[in-house]
Order: C-alpha cells, then structure tokens, then sequence
C-alpha cells in the first residue's frame, strides 16, 4: 500500500447552542490521507479552526515527502516532515498542522491493521475515564448560569467547566478590574452554585487569558495569586489559564503559591516548547492537545514527561470529531490521563441534544464514544473511528473568513 494524495478539506458548518451563544459557525481543516487501495486516513488540525485559509499551502509543503511511501511507517515519515520544516515549524503553526497530517497517517495504519489508534500508541490504559462539559463563559444572569449548569447535568455530566468572570452579551469576558473585583465575582459564582447544587458536580474555572478580546482585564501574576488563593476553600477541580502564556516562570511562581491545582498548556505547540515550560513546574494538571502539539506521538512523549514529574494530564479538545478523537486515543494510552474535555453534548444519546447543532461535534464518529455516569468508554473502531460522510462538504462549504480570533480595534470577530 502506497500514499497516493494528501487533500486538505475545509469546511464550514454551524455551532449553535443555546447555552453558548456567542458563535453561530464554526470551520474545521481535515487532512485526508489516500492510497492505492481503497482505504483512506483521515486527521484534523486545530488550526483549521483558527486559520484555515492557511492549512492547505503547508499541507502542499508536506505532501511530496508522503507520496509513494508506506502509510505503516509513521514515524520515518513524521520525523521526516519535522526534519524538513525546522526552521520554520519546531514550534508555531507547522507544527500544528504537522499534527494533522500524523494523526491521519495514524487512522490510516489502525484501519489497516484493523485495530483503534491506543493499541498503535502501546495500549489501552483505562477502560473509562472520567470528564468534564466544556460550558463556555458564565452567563451574568444567575438563572440562565443555573440553567446552563443544570442541563449539562443532565446530559451525563457530573464535571463542568466554566470560564472566569460573568459575561454578558456584546461585553468584555473579563470586566473586574482589579484583583478585589475578580475575587468577589469568582466567589459569589461558586457559592449560587454549590448552593444550588450542593456536591452533585465538580466545578473548573477557566480564565482564557489568551484567548480575550482588547476590552478585557488581563491578569497579572499577583491578581491570578490572589483570586487562586481566595478560591482555596471551595470545591473546585482545577483553575485554568489563569495567566497568559507569556511567561513560564510566572506560572511556575502562580502554582507554587497555591494549592488550587494550576491547570493550563493548550497553546503550547511542540514537544520542545513542552520540554521548555515543564522545566519550570508551571502546571498541576497539564492541557495537552494531540490536534495542537505536533501530533498523537507528542502527546504521549509530553505525558511521560509530565508522569516523571508527578503531573497527571488533561486533553484540551475544541476540534472537531477527528480532532477529539486523536486527543481521546492519546489520553486512553496515558497512565496518568486524569480527565478529559468534552464538548456539552451525549454522543451515543442524540435524543438528549436539543440545545445544539453542530454537525462538526456529532456527525464525524463511526461508533461514537458512551457517556455514563460522567465517564466516558471509548470504542475500539479500528483507526481513530472517525469518518466524512458523503456529501458532508458539499452541505457545509467552507466560508472564509470564519476562522476565530481575538477581537481588536480594526478586526472584530462576528458570530
């Protein structure tokens, strides 16, 4: 079996949730790998969620290196393409979509070998794992916030994500402005909360510090310190990005100074930059991202690095389902994968979904992953067990200009 064509497949399809209403769209760049024989493998990039205007040209540089070579041999071919582009793309955006282009040479070997991608990566090392809904911000009105908790609730979930602060619509994430105001919202946040529903789920705050617009209030080290160390006493699981990702010594100084577990590492783009920032103990808990960091294989050599260090690992996944799925398979093949992100949706109960569309989370999976009791199981479909039904393209083609971004004075991000 030989590599034939690497294609680059955009595309554009809604997100609408009504308990996350600040985007209607969302696009996605999947790269698909295809051969002489009828089987295909298929992969994801985060960028394409991004920038994925940009994801094809750098495909093309790849693309020469894979034509005529065996699919099987992943890592000649995914040390090759490094070897070709580090200059440019150790860290950063090749890298990402580096990324892409293994996990699709990984769906493509588990298919023809006819097992999951974990048994690729030495095994399976849970049977379940737990995990949480990412929720987006926290809506300013207490009954919608309630609401919003409540559903995910339902859905299975017994862990939610929320972002700091309390959002309302056309407003900045992050509206406090000093370290006080960000202590008294936070506080006032987890005690309607644990009010409403007492120990019946396990809280994590996100501060997104790099992903705010130009209104907001980026936190310093001394804020971050303040707000983690009021927070102390409260049943929360992690505390996220509470700092942007400017300095790795200020998140070394932020989790030395609290006992809050720091969590955070999801724009870190390679190994290296990994190696780098675990030098200085940044993270209690480490984001890690097999559509972001160079690849599946990455994943797994920064998560034995972290398990040296005593750190247990997160996924980060906001991609679509092929993405999901690359952070799925990695994190089953961990032993310290401590807990997964998942979009706010029941895969395998459809019924259950009425507050979303979004075709990109739930039409991509060959036998979708169970969720039970806030644990997910996931299934043992030979590759990553994604797919691209026909016709998904030409349903929802790509628009460009519909990539995310962090609004600026001049460029304004639109739903």
């Amino acid at each position: 079996m030989k590599i034939t064509r690497v294609r680059t497949l955009l595309c554009t399809a809604p997100q609408k949730d009504i308990f996350m209403k600040s985007r209607e769209r969302r696009s996605a760049a999947l790269i698909r790998i295809e051969t002489d024989t009828e089987l295909t493998g298929l992969g994801e990039t985060y960028a394409g969620y991004f920038v994925p205007e940009v994801v094809p040209s750098i495909v093309e540089f790849y693309e020469p290196i894979l034509i005529g070579q065996s699919p099987l041999e992943v890592d000649v071919l995914s040390r090759r393409m490094f070897t070709a582009g580090k200059f440019w793309a150790r860290v950063g955006l090749g890298s990402v979509v580096l990324g892409g282009i293994e996990a699709a040479l990984l769906d493509l070997k588990g298919k023809a070998l006819g097992v999951p991608v974990y048994e690729l990566l030495g095994g399976r090392c849970h049977e379940t794992l737990p995990c949480y809904a990412t929720g987006g911000v926290s809506p300013f009105e207490w009954g919608e916030l309630e609401g919003k908790v409540a559903q995910y609730l339902s859905l299975g979930f017994n862990s939610v994500k929320l972002g700091a602060g309390r959002y309302k619509p056309g407003g900045p994430f992050l509206w406090s402005r000093t370290p006080q105001e960000a202590r008294d919202v936070e506080v006032s946040k987890i005690e309607f909360l644990v009010k409403r529903f007492g120990a019946s789920f396990q809280l994590n705050l996100d501060a997104h510090m790099d992903n705010l617009t130009e209104a907001d209030h980026i936190w310093n080290l001394p804020t971050a310190q303040f707000v983690l160390q009021a927070l102390e006493g409260y049943p929360i699981g992690f505390f996220e990005e509470a700092l942007p990702y400017t300095d790795m010594r200020a998140y070394g100084e932020l989790r030395a100074s609290t006992s809050l577990p720091v969590a955070g590492g999801e724009s870190l783009s390679s190994l290296e930059e990994w190696r780098d920032w675990l030098a200085h103990d940044p993270f209690s808990l480490a984001q890690l991202d097999a559509s972001w960091m160079g690849g599946i294989m990455n994943f797994i050599k920064i998560a034995r690095l972290c398990e040296l260090k005593g750190v247990s690992v997160a996924t980060h996944a906001w991609s679509a389902t092929p993405g999901v799925a690359a952070n799925l398979h990695a994190a089953f093949a961990c032993r310290n994968a401590a807990i997964l992100e998942f979009a706010a949706y029941n895969p395998n109960k459809p019924e259950l979904n009425t507050h979303l569309q979004a075709p990109l989370l739930t039409e991509l999976w060959v036998e979708p992953p169970v969720l039970e009791k806030g644990r997910l199981r996931l299934a043992d479909t030979p590759g990553l067990g994604v797919r691209l039904p026909d016709g998904f393209l030409e349903k929802y083609p790509f628009q460009p200009g519909s990539g995310e971004f962090n609004s600026v004075q001049g460029k304004v991000l639109k739903p």
